[in-house]
């Protein structure tokens, strides 16, 4: 099996060496996202709901040791909406900046998922201008026509054309999955956020007669 793939790589000719590059960077990425998303999202789902039981029973305080204990993009989140230190408001700006960082840290080289499925394609296109040129050629060198003669180039083409996609389709899903991923979890965090807002500021502000 090993033997046949190797041989269909060679075939593809030397534009199967770049997207062999892309294909290793892509599945860098992917697994290095997976293994994020799968410990990150249950996390940052159990720092919340510790939050939101402290800040529910008026323990500003463990709550915001727990803040202290994370990382500074989960950490600074959530002191933001806890300060009352702060107005509403200055909260409400501090806590989105924050969700910004956030949302660009759960995206990390996402970009390269993205580059690789638009360019992925056009590189095997490459390939396959390349392997009808080496057809033709062919036909050329030997003064015939007939399969025989550009069988060679006709697969080049053919193969670098299918590795092409095979490249970009599988960084476009993952790169789809990963941004909805982060979308989700960022649009899920801004009701706890504003729920955390809510519980400091309603009782910190005093109450009016």
């Amino acid at each position: 099996m090993s033997g046949n793939l190797w041989g269909l790589f060679v075939q593809g000719g030397w534009i199967m060496w770049p997207l062999l590059i892309f294909s290793i960077l892509s599945w860098t990425v992917i697994f290095e996202r997976v293994v994020f998303f799968l410990t990150f999202r249950p996390k940052l789902n159990h720092v919340a709901e510790s939050l939101m039981q402290s800040m529910r029973s008026g323990d500003v305080s463990a709550a915001r040791q727990i803040c202290h204990t994370q990382k500074p993009e989960v950490g600074e989140l959530f002191l933001g909406a806890i300060d009352t230190k702060k107005s509403r408001d200055l909260s409400e700006r501090t806590v989105e900046r924050s969700r910004l960082r956030l949302m660009g840290y759960m995206k990390k080289n996402l970009w390269i998922l993205g580059t690789i499925g638009s360019a992925s394609p056009f590189v095997g296109l490459l390939g396959t201008v390349v392997g009808i040129v080496r057809a033709f050629h062919d036909m050329a060198e030997k003064g015939a026509g007939g399969f025989s003669v550009v069988a060679a180039g006709i697969s080049e083409a053919l193969i670098a054309t299918a590795a092409g996609l095979i490249v970009a389709i599988v960084a476009l899903i993952t790169y789809n999955i990963f941004i909805t991923a982060a979308n989700q979890t960022i649009s899920g965090m801004k009701i706890t956020l504003d729920e955390l807002i809510d519980l400091a500021h309603d009782k910190s502000e005093p109450v009016h007669s």
